[in-house]
């Protein structure tokens, strides 16, 4: 969908129009998609607090969602559940269902469910399943792009939800009201224990997103020297060679989880980090959900777009003429990667330690 385009939506937004009793919010099938929307969950909750809201989702985020207090009850996907399995299972009362993800697939599981008020962006091909369809906003800027999570708050509110000004700004995005994010990071970390630092090597979409492993690897020794941490490696089994080419260099003290947790334990874990040293991925998102500060590094990807939300995060990118170019593969030189140096990273990970 291309956001500068304005689309003619099939009910007008009404703000004035109460939200109903039983909502149905269709999660996003990826992390960090997933955790990018919280904002807009959160403001449908708020703006009618009596509301139930039911979040349905793929099985792999349920736990995810579980953290999320907003959230009354959630519906699971299974690997195997048909397009008319998951319409079963969401065919009890429900008023209105907001579709977070531009799928025809979650336009028809509502459709066939038959829920009266069905909300969401045009997509492709599914505008006929939906009745409520939200217009794209242009960015309103030629120099900088609207944060994904407006995205999603835009549709809440066309939804009927009421977003305040505060609401939009990226620092608020996962605070509750009286909580600083240092407050919430302060609940999961001791003061007394040894400090663990995080490290997300790895990226789903592909190589583009990844900093160079002998690098990653040069950064946890130097640290490691400089400070008595232990660094915890995360990510999925499909990260494991990425993950191994790190370790085969490592000096300093180190526990590879890689492939090793469910989202649960990531949860637990993550939560427990000082800090998160990162590629742009969904763990990424993750850490600022839970209060963790992040240094994330930038290539491919723009960070005014998906950068991590909140406070006390720093983004590392070198913004080179081919970037963002949003490619799985680089096709030329890997120039954006290459010239985020060493030292660079390890005089944010010790700033941020010593803050």
């Amino acid at each position: 969908m291309d956001p500068a385009v304005e689309e003619k939506p099939l009910v007008e937004a009404d703000p004035a129009r109460a939200l109903p009793s039983r909502i149905l919010i269709r999660s996003s099938n990826w992390l960090g998609d997933a955790v990018m929307t919280v904002p807009a969950v959160r403001a449908m909750k708020r703006s009618n607090p009596s509301a139930h809201i039911a979040l349905l989702t793929q099985g792999k985020l349920a736990d995810f969602w579980k953290a999320v207090p907003e959230v009354d009850e959630i519906i699971e996907i299974g690997t195997g559940d048909t397009v008319f399995g998951v319409a079963k299972k969401i065919r009890t009362g429900f008023d209105m269902a907001l579709l977070l993800p531009n799928s025809v697939r979650s336009a028809l599981e509502v459709f066939l469910a038959k829920i009266p008020r069905r909300v969401g962006y045009r997509g492709k091909s599914r505008s006929w399943l939906l009745n409520e369809i939200a217009p794209a906003k242009a960015d309103g800027s030629t120099t900088r792009p609207r944060h994904q999570f407006h995205h999603y708050l835009d549709l809440a509110e066309f939804a009927g939800a009421t977003v305040d000004a505060g609401a939009r700004h990226s620092e608020n995005a996962f605070s509750t009201p009286g909580e600083t994010a240092n407050e919430k990071r302060a609940a999961n970390v001791g003061v007394d224990q040894k400090v663990k630092i995080g490290l997300c090597p790895g990226a789903e979409y592909g190589p583009a997103k990844r900093w160079l492993p002998a690098r990653y690897a040069e950064v946890i020794n130097t640290v490691s020297k400089r400070r008595d941490c232990e660094w915890l490696l995360f990510g999925t089994k499909k990260d494991q060679p990425v993950g191994a080419e790190i370790i085969s260099s490592l000096e300093g003290d180190y526990t590879d989880l890689i492939g090793k947790t469910t989202l649960a334990e990531l949860i637990q874990t993550l939560s427990e980090c000082r800090l998160l040293l990162t590629n742009d991925t969904g763990t990424m998102h993750l850490a600022a959900f839970l209060g963790v500060p992040t240094v994330s590094i930038f290539g491919s990807t723009e960070p005014m777009l998906t950068g991590p939300l909140g406070t006390g995060h720093r983004i590392i990118r070198h913004h080179v003429e081919c970037s963002p170019c949003f490619l799985r593969d680089c096709p030329i030189d890997f120039r954006c990667m290459r010239s985020v140096e060493v030292d660079e990273v390890v005089e944010a990970v010790l700033r941020m330690l010593e803050e």
